[in-house]
């Protein structure tokens, strides 16, 4: 199974279609101050315990919180728009998809090791929570500063959004003649839907793009219950261009107070030629 990312592709498909946004930015915030907000239910009673992730690397910490924060954007959109989403995503709802990966990651049951080093599933990497692409053209006053090599760009409200966010600039994508794309990224997880709504809503950007890959893939999936979390690791396979037809997965639950259950395993037969992704020699899912 092979997911390439189409990030230019999806670019110039950007630059052709946001070019004909009908609402203007002042009809949309008066469209979205009359809709309405409300409290996410989410994070309404979420279990609290503790779990001892000390065994766990730094990076994989970061590996393990990305996969948390990208599983919190999907409870997220569930219930609420992106425009009243927050950029950073509720620290709250994050520990508490966390401590539950970490929870399982820790328990004794054999099929971990199935999961993670024959495997090593993590989530697949939609919502992006770490990129997003803005596109303009060469002549801009915001490419200006950047292509002098500054760390900034020739937009003010940019650049606070940038400082806000702890955003990092690091590279510029040509396309053309005449557009370009700078790629900015996060140095902590975050919500980029929310992202690319500011970035329209405040400073205009028309084309702005998620760094995401296209296709489908494994992934861990979780779904909040009366009784605490419920967790599914899955190995997907076969023609995943838009949607993999084969998918094996592992199930468990994860109690209230962080005791996990794990209720087998269910789906196709794995094929030996799936395996794991370069990043697990990098990156390996091994404890101290």
């Amino acid at each position: 199974m092979i997911n390439k990312s189409t990030t230019i592709l999806r670019l110039l498909l950007c630059s052709l279609c946001l070019l004909f946004v009908a609402n203007s930015a002042d009809a949309q915030r008066r469209k979205e101050k009359d809709d309405g907000g409300g409290e996410l239910k989410i994070l309404k009673n979420l279990p609290t315990f503790f779990v001892d992730d000390n065994a766990f690397p730094a990076y994989l910490k970061s590996i393990y919180k990305t996969d948390a924060t990208r599983l919190a954007v999907r409870l997220i959109n569930k219930e609420q728009r992106v425009a009243k989403q927050t950029v950073r995503v509720p620290e709250e709802l994050v520990r508490a998809v966390y401590n539950a990966l970490v929870a399982v990651r820790t328990s004794e049951y054999a099929a971990i090791d199935t999961i993670t080093q024959n495997y090593y599933i993590r989530t697949f990497p939609v919502p992006s929570v770490d990129a997003v692409i803005l596109l303009f053209e060469h002549d801009s006053p915001i490419a200006d500063p950047i292509k002098k090599r500054h760390d900034s760009t020739g937009s003010p409200g940019i650049n606070r959004i940038i400082r806000e966010y702890n955003l990092v600039m690091t590279k510029m994508v040509y396309l053309d003649e005449e557009r370009a794309g700078l790629v900015l990224h996060s140095r902590e997880p975050i919500n980029i839907s929310a992202l690319m709504h500011r970035l329209y809503m405040e400073e205009g950007i028309g084309c702005i793009e998620e760094q995401s890959t296209y296709g489908d893939g494994n992934d861990i999936q979780v779904e909040r219950t009366a009784t605490g979390w419920d967790i599914t690791y899955s190995v997907r396979f076969g023609n995943c261009v838009n949607q993999c037809q084969k998918i094996h997965d592992w199930k468990f639950a994860v109690s209230e107070t962080g005791e996990v259950t794990y209720n087998g395993s269910f789906g196709h037969v794995i094929p030996p030629w799936v395996n794991p992704p370069t990043t697990a020699k990098k990156y390996p899912d091994k404890l101290k």
